[in-house]
């Protein structure tokens, strides 16, 4: 919501606008009404001073009934009643009356004769003005509570949505999203997951299809291998004049020799290329680094796994011990750690998973720890080797691609990963340390 607190506030600040405008200058026209008031009730006393009728009364109904006021001074500028009092009922003079009352002298042949009060309804401006002030009211809060609904229904929604299609693109884990009726993302969150199966069954394949050309890869590069060697030792027998009668070293034999063992080792280093390719090309990443929170890493393994390990029963306890900012890859981080999460959860018993994000004066560390079996010591050297799967994988779905992608991502960021016992929870640990 903080994200979109500037539009909430450009709202207020236009109704803001409107309702000063309201109450300051809608007043202004007041004053021209009472232009108008002055004009009427001048032309009035002027047509009573000027007429010959003893009957004032019927002079001034006379008048009102001949005269189109409302077209002329606008309805607000009619007065509702004029009453004449003569001279003899009351003292002489004018005065301004509360209630919007007027009074003016009428006199005939320069004698006062008596005096007209005007009365007006003076509520009809208040009255404007707070109809015109709650009219701005009522439109701020239904406005208001449009962008509430917009912001908690699509923008929000779509906001927590829009990283999943990059990070399929970039080949992360990612669960499927949960089934909704929203009738403004239900489709789209059920294509999505038709997206994610068919690309994760297609990923499958492709890791099938690595899987073999790596074996077969490295099977050649093994099989070739041996014969190299033999060449190199058949060089250094002819080298030494091993198949001399005489046993003595030949110097030509000993270029001849060298040749051969300069080959055979241009040989041996090709294959040592085409195995690391052919292991590297496994995985793709180039870091890019951004500043963030520590804090993020928390939200998001609440987010992504929450609902899962709350299906599962599996309790899980993240302990933020810094909460300071990184400047590395974010998406790389979250990329280890899904990892760290997904053996925890496959190869855990389901005792618990706990996270720890800390700060040290070297660098930072993040770990995963669960109380599953320990691996055997034998395994350990072998856990990041790429396809390579323990004696616990067995029925357990998987690659082994997992730690070995966790592995080339942390040596791209500078980092290493740990993996290790601890007797003393009897907990195995990943750990991700980027230096500082």
């Amino acid at each position: 919501m903080r994200r979109y607190i500037g539009k909430y506030i450009l709202l207020f600040l236009i109704c803001a606008l409107l309702g000063v405008f309201v109450f300051f200058f809608l007043p202004k026209t007041e004053s021209r009404n009472k232009g108008q008031r002055q004009t009427l009730m001048n032309r009035v006393v002027a047509a009573l001073s000027s007429a010959d009728g003893e009957n004032i009364e019927a002079e001034i109904n006379r008048i009102r009934s001949s005269n189109t006021w409302e077209e002329e001074y606008g309805k607000g500028n009619v007065p509702e009643d004029i009453r004449f009092i003569s001279a003899d009922e009351a003292g002489t003079g004018t005065a301004e009356l509360a209630g919007g009352s007027s009074v003016w002298t009428v006199a005939r042949e320069d004698k006062v004769i008596g005096f007209l009060v005007f009365s007006f309804d003076d509520d009809h401006m208040t009255a404007m003005i707070l109809i015109c002030e709650a009219v701005i009211l009522t439109v701020f809060i239904i406005t208001a509570m449009f962008f509430v609904y917009i912001d908690r229904k699509i923008i929000m929604p779509f906001n927590r949505l829009s990283e999943y299609p990059e990070r399929i693109a970039k080949n992360e884990n990612a669960e499927m999203l949960p089934e909704s009726k929203n009738r403004y993302f239900g489709r789209y969150i059920w294509g999505m997951n038709m997206l994610r199966d068919r690309l994760s069954g297609d990923s499958k394949k492709l890791r099938k299809m690595e899987k073999e050309q790596l074996t077969l890869v490295s099977t050649i590069a093994h099989g070739i291998k041996t014969p190299v060697a033999n060449i190199k030792l058949y060089s250094e027998a002819i080298r030494s004049g091993l198949y001399r009668d005489n046993g003595v070293p030949d110097k030509k034999d000993s270029e001849v020799a060298d040749k051969i063992t300069k080959n055979a080792d241009d040989i041996t280093s090709l294959l040592k290329e085409l195995l690391d390719s052919a292991s590297k090309g496994v995985v793709v990443f180039e870091p890019s680094k951004e500043t963030f929170y520590l804090t993020e890493i928390e939200d998001f393994i609440r987010r992504e796994y929450g609902n899962r390990l709350s299906v599962l029963r599996i309790p899980c306890e993240i302990d933020m011990r810094s909460k300071v900012m990184i400047t590395s890859d974010r998406a790389g981080i979250l990329r280890i750690l899904t990892q760290f999460m997904e053996n925890a959860v496959k190869y855990g018993d389901g005792g618990g998973i706990r996270v720890i994000v800390d700060k040290n004066g070297d660098g930072y560390l993040f770990a995963v720890r669960d109380k599953g079996p320990r691996i055997p010591e034998s395994e350990v050297p072998y856990i990041f080797n790429s396809f390579w799967r323990g004696s616990n994988a067995a029925g357990v779905e998987g690659n082994g691609l997992g730690l070995y992608e966790a592995s080339y991502i942390a040596g791209k960021l500078g980092g290493d990963i740990v993996a290790r016992y601890l007797e003393e929870t009897e907990e195995t640990e990943l750990e991700l340390f980027l230096p500082l």
